[in-house]
């Protein structure tokens, strides 16, 4: 097999001139001839009835064209993500959080349209709130929907006899962990442009991570078909999963739609901050039960997630937390219990990792724990306990291909120094103690067993030789277009500057899903290779013709087709002979993602079966007297399948590590009776370059079964291990192991003078 010419060497991003030298347009850089200003309005209280809106005096504000409250909205008035509608586009009788929208305004300037927000008088009449999960769940808690239970879901996954399994064991530990709320902190806020066309045709410009899914979404409101909406994807500031559900798109094309003018809504950072979804804060108890020698017996688990006040994208997180819950371990019974908990706090929703990064931290202190509880290294109770090929998870979930996890693990040891740690490093002064911890973990791939995960993609070969591809992918900065055109250019036999990548624009490009879940290489990279393959079949032949041989002995490769490693002919000459021929140079592709194999018979209906591992071990300092810690050294290992870019994926591993530090050391959007407290990025703390340590990034490749050249997205697994690598080192440091996220200074000292007691 003759090797890969595009696939696995470094490649720069399609956009990266644009980006650097400014031409790259995003939302707030476009500007169409009459455009007005979108602004909404949104309620200074978390629960209240509304019992009056009069926007009189804000409709007489000049420069004002248009004030839409809930009563003007056309169609549907909510959002609709999984199939649930409960969240209202514009709030009428209550609201339920601080970023529920009241009123949507037009203005020629955003001067007139925040005047006219001002002059809107709304009554509010305070409402008892639910701000706590767990107090929400008592009897006779107050309820955030009059009609519903605060618990939206009870999800229970069981596999073999749990009480068997403690009694099997000899050792059982119970600890209570909990996680944070975070904010995305994407560059770009959310924006949308929407204008309607003189063929009544609503076009959106979208900052998206689903523009079909928008798409679905403005007509519902609208109550138009959907082909009376167009949805483009201008370049993206990032996501994070923050984009993938609606957020001011839907009201931006309602304006543009009661104007007839174009309309531009952008958020500021403050009311971003405030509106859109967040990461779960989530309470975890755990229970494991393990023999002498370290084997798990059993684990029991219950999860509690605050979910906000919507359905959202909740109950799906929360799933996925539970069934990844178990980690990369091979557990013969567990009972895992994943409650998802409506309170008036900031909806929670997708990000990066989706329940996963909660899930990992949980997981991996109880592992380092039960082997102090056993006496054994944290390595070697991960190692005896790891999953492999064809096991199952307590889902139900069967891994396809499991042998990266521990070569992830024995690289990351080795390239951290983990076994030639040195005693007398521990102290280097009196007030400093020197730690290192460990953590695996498991991403999910795909969207899982019975959920619509598909995605269409066009490629289009011209007589010269060049190619057009058109996806409906997202790229908000993880280089999927890119990838995409690799794995086009690899087939075809072309350079990849030949390759021109048409981004999502719903009247143009064929839907791929939305950009989360690591799918995107994955799914779209199989149907980039159905579309390929006809264009290649139809050279091919071509070819074989031309020079007499056999197919057999042809290669596409470098712009050239090849036969006994000689060049007999260009593409450009061999894709002009083709349609000559009426030969095909243009097909779609479309890819499903694959389960195959029998349903699992017990558990959860919805499980991945691909997974992307990872390794990381962590070095810190902290100082005993002030509570600081310092991530001296991060290495993470990573599993890929197969690289389809090396500098794109080690730019995914290191950023996804980076947010990973934050999560473990300093962020955490503080509400209090529903209102965030911190809503800028002054009081909202990211780490900087300044506070990333060295970092040792390594990737494993060992090919992903029906994965497209045996590639899997990366995108979201370098985050879910760090957190855990950081408190294990932080537990080895001082001797006691903090359980809540973020790892603050009062955190470390409130843990250390407990372990002086």
């Amino acid at each position: 097999m003759k090797p890969l010419q595009v696939i696995g060497r470094p490649a720069p991003r399609l956009d990266a001139a644009a980006i650097v030298t400014g031409a790259a347009r995003y939302v707030d850089d476009l500007d169409f001839p009459g455009m007005l200003v979108g602004a909404l309005l949104y309620p200074p209280l978390a629960c209240a009835r509304i019992l009056r809106i009069d926007t009189s005096r804000a409709r007489a504000v000049p420069g004002v064209v248009a004030v839409l409250t809930a009563g003007d909205v056309p169609g549907a008035n909510s959002y609709l993500y999984s199939g649930q509608d409960d969240q209202p586009l514009l709030a009428s009788a209550a609201v339920r959080y601080q970023g529920d929208v009241v009123a949507a305004v037009a203005a020629e300037s955003l001067a007139a349209a925040r005047l006219a927000l001002d002059a809107i008088a709304v009554d509010y009449e305070p409402v008892e709130g639910v701000f706590d999960p767990i107090a929400a769940m008592a009897p006779g808690a107050p309820t955030v929907w009059p009609d519903r239970s605060n618990v939206h879901e009870r999800l229970v996954i069981e596999r073999g006899n749990p009480a068997a399994g403690f009694a099997e064991a000899d050792v059982i530990i119970e600890n209570e962990f909990s996680t944070q709320r975070i904010e995305h902190a994407f560059l770009e806020p959310e924006g949308a442009a929407a204008l309607l066309g003189a063929d009544g045709v609503i076009t959106v410009h979208s900052s998206t991570q689903a523009p079909h899914s928008d798409r679905l979404q403005i007509a519902r409101a609208l109550g138009v078909v959907e082909h009376r909406v167009r949805v483009i994807t201008p370049h993206i500031g990032g996501a994070f999963g923050g984009k993938q559900e609606g957020h001011v798109q839907i009201h931006a094309a309602l304006l543009a739609n009661a104007t007839g003018r174009p309309v531009r809504i952008v958020r500021s950072r403050e009311e971003s901050i405030r509106a859109h979804v967040k990461r779960h804060p989530v309470r975890i108890r755990y229970k494991t039960g393990a023999t002498r020698e370290g084997l798990l017996t059993a684990i029991e688990v219950e999860a509690i997630g605050d979910t906000g006040p919507y359905i959202n994208a909740g109950a799906e997180v929360m799933s996925v937390l539970a069934a990844t819950v178990s980690g990369p371990y091979a557990v013969p019974h567990a009972r895992i219990e994943a409650l998802t908990v409506f309170t008036n706090n900031p909806i929670a929703g997708a990000m990066r990792g989706f329940g996963i990064p909660q899930a990992t931290f949980a997981c991996e202190l109880q592992m380092d724990l039960l082997a102090k509880a056993v006496g054994l290294d944290p390595l070697e109770v991960r190692m005896r306990n790891f999953i492999d090929t064809g096991m199952h998870l307590p889902s139900g979930a069967r891994v396809r291909e499991g042998r990266p996890l521990r070569v992830c693990l024995n690289e990351a040891v080795d390239r951290s120094g983990w076994r030639r740690r040195n005693e007398s490093e521990r102290r280097p002064a009196a007030h400093l103690r020197r730690g290192w911890g460990v953590a695996a973990g498991l991403k999910t791939v795909g969207m899982g067993r019975d959920i619509l995960d598909s995605a269409g993609i066009d490629v289009e070969m011209a007589p010269d030789g060049t190619v057009i591809v058109r996806t409906g992918a997202t790229d908000m900065g993880q280089g999927a277009h890119t990838a995409i055109a690799q794995m086009v250019a690899e087939e075809l036999g072309v350079m990849l500057d030949s390759i021109r990548v048409i981004t999502p624009d719903t009247d143009h490009t064929l839907d791929a899903g939305p950009s989360c879940a690591s799918r995107v290489t994955y799914v779209s990279g199989n149907a980039a290779r159905a579309a390929t393959a006809v264009i290649r079949e139809s050279l091919l032949t071509t070819a074989a013709i031309l020079v007499n041989r056999p197919i057999g002995d042809l290669s596409l490769r470098g712009g050239y087709v090849d036969a006994d490693e000689e060049h007999v002919l260009s593409l450009a000459e061999l894709a002009a002979a083709a349609q000559a021929a009426n030969r095909p140079l243009h097909s779609d592709g479309f890819y499903a993602m694959e389960y195959p194999g029998e349903r699992p018979d017990f558990g959860y209906p919805h499980a991945s079966e691909v997974f992307s591992f990872g390794a990381q071990v962590a070095q810190v300092l902290v100082d005993v007297e002030t509570g600081h810690v310092t991530v001296e050294a991060l290495t993470a290992v990573h599993d890929a399948g197969r690289v389809i870019n090396p500098d794109g994926a080690v730019g995914q591993l290191e950023g996804g590590a980076a947010m990973g530090l934050g999560q473990a050391l300093i962020e955490e959007l503080h509400a209090a009776e529903g209102i965030i407290r911190n809503d800028t990025l002054e009081s909202y703390l990211i780490p900087t370059a300044a506070d990333l340590p060295p970092m040792d990034v390594g990737i494993v490749e060992i090919p992903e079964p029906l994965a497209p050249f045996g590639a899997k997205g990366i995108g979201e697994t370098s985050l879910a291990p760090v957190s855990a690598a950081v408190a294990n080192a932080v537990a080895d440091a001082i001797g006691a192991t903090i359980k809540d996220l973020p790892i603050t200074p009062e955190r470390v000292l409130a843990a250390i003078r407990v372990g002086r007691q």
